[in-house]
């Protein structure tokens, strides 16, 4: 980081390297602060996008939301806050542990002053869903003009960070950047000489989920009036960059001891140093830098408040490998959120615009269909229809569900947990009966799934530790008084006292190992230091082993009769008689204790095995109940499964008849054509023969005429000849040819 990169001869090396390094964090987490606000969302019921809320919408349905997330994440946070921890400072030298009882209390005061625990929370929170955490340490002097210690959550989309970091907590990355939008009063209070321009800065105006604006023009910032330092004033606020950078510096080792000196400090000291003859070495170390910019400005650069790291620590859960940015437990949650309602929706869609009962009927099926709206519903009313009526009325067919759809959404809400491993123990909504032992163990499995979770959450505080202890030694003024919890030094009396805050005895021990532990106030650690003791000191009271009154601390009572007790214990000065006397009722109390506890135990394990039995008893019941419920269903399966063969057989048996009808019906038809079409045949034909019968007898009487007339030729040529005279005269003649009754030609007259 101690590279000067300038890309403008306008611009400070620093302020253009914290540009640079804004771009790089801005195009390498651009996605992450896209599915850190999704995640967000998700917890805070908004779980549908808006074009599917606009969809629905047109559509008429409703964007159901059943928040399983929401009910997760508060398991997991109400085990953190059950489970909190305290830091511990242990000295690596000998004759220290006054120092470190003193630094313990005093860290434990600058926490209670800055409510810690809740900033904490409120980071953790933040690394259960998005999957990182934020907590700065910084120095304050408002509240308290000789300065003080706050610690504050941050918010993690105001954060950026060194692309190149991949241990846990951010724990090798070069540098941390926040970019806070601060009020312009509050900007010009802090740096009243500030001559900044926000358009120069790559954040201007730039989403957290879009690249940042790349030009700016002069037409467009003279209409939003920012063109200068006084347009700067106009707005509302600005956003302001602190940039903390690891930055390589020579350093010195002076002396037997290794003392580590600056360089600056060494270029003084070099000439004594030579004349004394005391050993040094040049050596390159890190120091730490931090600098504030806006508007193209540095606006103020000065060693970091701690030199050995970032004020800003980061809490952790789960590294992406292929992109290199963090995730919590809420990401695997989406999907099986999301579809779960998607499902449901569905669902009451399906429902609502599907039938609810009525019928179908023709116009014509009723006299007045306005009577019959009216009295359909009634139990006693008479419906008078139409002859054949009947046929034209049908009930509405009612819509049902597609087979397994309700099966799907208990399978998505239901993975909503499982795939965090986040079990109904853990919950508290195990609706089964079993042991208490069981409900422990599967409670203490399911805190072992969330467990790298914690261990994020345990590393920050250690890193968090070393902090506090370097703002403890160098900033916090003499005179201070120090609740502590332990021996005093003066009194040799166990117990709270306080102390007075003295640097003067802090820099003989420069190093100290931090520990973290679970706080005493710590309910599910009280449970069970006390569950513990219980059985411990009735042997240890045999044993002859004194009580400790610290004991107390870790008793489920308030904190105001724990320590009226302890004080009552120290003041009362008892006599190793009546020690020995108290030990004895203590261990009389202990084995009737002892004692009650057996009975106890005996009687929970038979009202246990009662309990199962009764289980067992209610399981043989409700499989009889089910069996027999299986058992009508079975059978009322099989009278549907009857009627249905007897109704489509019946139906198959009409359908027979009606075939054979038709056919016997269309068989008769036929035959009856085929008879008329004979008939029609033979009667033509018996007309056809008589016709030609009575032709051929024409034909034979013509011919017996022609030969009767042939056989009388000679007679009419007689009579033709002797009447000849007669026919050529202009008279009219009629010849009358005489038959007898067969039709024979026997004669003809001849009238004029």
């Amino acid at each position: 980081m101690a590279e000067e990169i300038s890309s403008s001869d306008d611009l400070d090396s620093t302020v253009t390297m914290a540009f640079r390094c804004y771009r790089e964090s801005k195009r390498h987490s651009s996605t992450w602060r896209q599915e850190a606000k999704k995640w967000y969302d998700l917890v805070a019921n908004k779980q549908w996008d808006d074009e599917d809320i606009a969809a629905m919408k047109d559509e008429d349905r409703v964007p159901v939301v059943i928040n399983r997330t929401a009910r997760a994440v508060n398991a997991i946070l109400g085990t953190q806050v059950n489970n909190r921890q305290e830091t511990r400072f242990i000295p690596r030298e000998l004759g220290d542990v006054q120092v470190n009882e003193l630094l313990t209390g005093a860290a434990d005061w600058v926490r209670d002053g800055c409510d810690a625990e809740d900033e904490e929370s409120d980071a953790f929170e933040d690394t259960t869903i998005c999957g990182m955490g934020w907590i700065e340490t910084r120095l304050d002097d408002e509240i308290d003009p000789e300065l003080s210690i706050l610690m504050d959550r941050i918010d993690p989309l105001d954060m950026y960070w060194d692309p190149g970091a991949k241990k846990r907590n951010l724990a090798d990355a070069k540098w941390i950047a926040r970019i806070r939008q601060m009020p312009m009063d509050e900007f010009y209070a802090r740096w009243p000489d500030a001559q900044a321009n926000a358009q120069v800065d790559p954040w201007w105006e730039a989403p957290d989920d879009l690249e940042e604006r790349q030009h700016v023009y002069p037409n467009e910032a003279y209409n939003n009036e920012q063109g200068s330092s006084q347009a700067s004033r106009g707005r509302n606020t600005i956003g302001v960059m602190q940039i903390q950078w690891a930055e390589r510096v020579p350093m010195y080792r002076v002396g037997q001891a290794a003392e580590r000196i600056t360089a600056q400090a060494f270029k003084k000291l070099k000439k004594k140093l030579d004349q004394s003859g005391v050993q040094y070495i040049k050596q390159t170390g890190i120091r730490w830098r931090q600098a504030f910019i806006a508007g193209g400005a540095n606006l103020e650069e000065s060693d970091s408040p701690f030199p050995d790291g970032s004020t800003y620590r980061c809490i952790t859960y789960k590294r992406d490998r292929n992109k290199n940015t963090w995730y919590g437990i809420v990401a695997a949650m989406m999907d099986p959120q999301k579809y779960g309602n998607k499902f449901l929706s569905l669902i009451l869609d399906i429902l609502t615009k599907s039938s609810k009962g009525g019928v179908m009927m023709e116009k014509d099926a009723v006299d007045n269909p306005a009577e019959v709206e009216q009295k359909w519903a009634r139990t006693d009313a008479l419906i008078f229809l139409r002859p054949g009526g009947s046929q034209k009325i049908m009930p509405k067919p009612e819509v049902k569900l597609p087979a397994g759809l309700d099966r799907l959404v208990a399978y998505f809400l239901d993975s909503v947990h499982e795939v965090t491993g986040i079990n109904l123990e853990l919950l508290g909504m195990a609706n089964r009966e079993q042991a208490g032992v069981l409900e422990h163990q599967r409670k203490q499995a399911g805190v072992t799934i969330i467990a790298p979770l914690f261990d994020g959450l345990r590393r920050y505080r250690k890193e968090q530790g070393r902090v506090l202890l370097y703002f403890i030694q160098t900033y916090l003024s003499d005179g201070r008084l120090v609740r502590i919890n332990g021996t005093n030094p003066q009194s040799g009396k166990q117990g709270e006292f306080y102390a007075e805050l003295s640097k003067a005895k802090l820099p003989e021990t420069s190093r100290y190992d931090v520990i973290v532990d679970e706080a005493p106030t710590s309910p599910n650690m009280k449970e069970r230091v006390f569950g513990m003791l219980g059985e411990l000191l009735p042997t240890l009271a045999k044993m002859g082993v004194p009580i400790p009154p610290d004991i107390l601390d870790y008793a489920p009572f308030p904190s105001k009769l724990t320590q009226v007790w302890k004080e009552h214990i120290a003041k009362s000065g008892m006599s190793p008689e009546q020690i020995q006397q108290l030990q004895q009722q203590m261990q009389k109390m202990g084995e009737e204790n002892q004692q009650l506890k057996q009975k106890k135990e005996e009687k929970m394990t038979e009202l246990q095995m009662d309990q199962v039995k009764a289980q067992q008893d209610m399981a043989i019941e409700r499989e009889k109940m089910q069996l027999e419920r299986e058992k009508m269903m079975v059978e009322i399966e099989i009278q549907k499964v009857k009627l249905q063969l007897e109704r489509e057989k019946a139906e198959a048996q009409l359908q027979i008849e009606q075939r054979k009808t038709e056919h016997d019906l269309a068989l008769n038809q036929h035959k009856t054509r085929a008879e008329l079409q004979m008939a029609g045949q033979k009667t033509a034909g018996e007309m056809e023969l008589a016709k030609r019968k009575t032709e051929a007898e024409a034909h034979k009487t013509e011919a017996d005429a022609h030969e009767k007339i042939a056989g009388h030729k000679d007679v009419i040529e007689k009579v033709f000849s002797d009447h000849f005279e007669k026919a050529h005269r202009p008279r009219k003649r009629t010849v009358k040819v005489v038959r007898d009754a067969k039709g024979e030609l026997t004669g003809a007259e001849i009238n004029e």
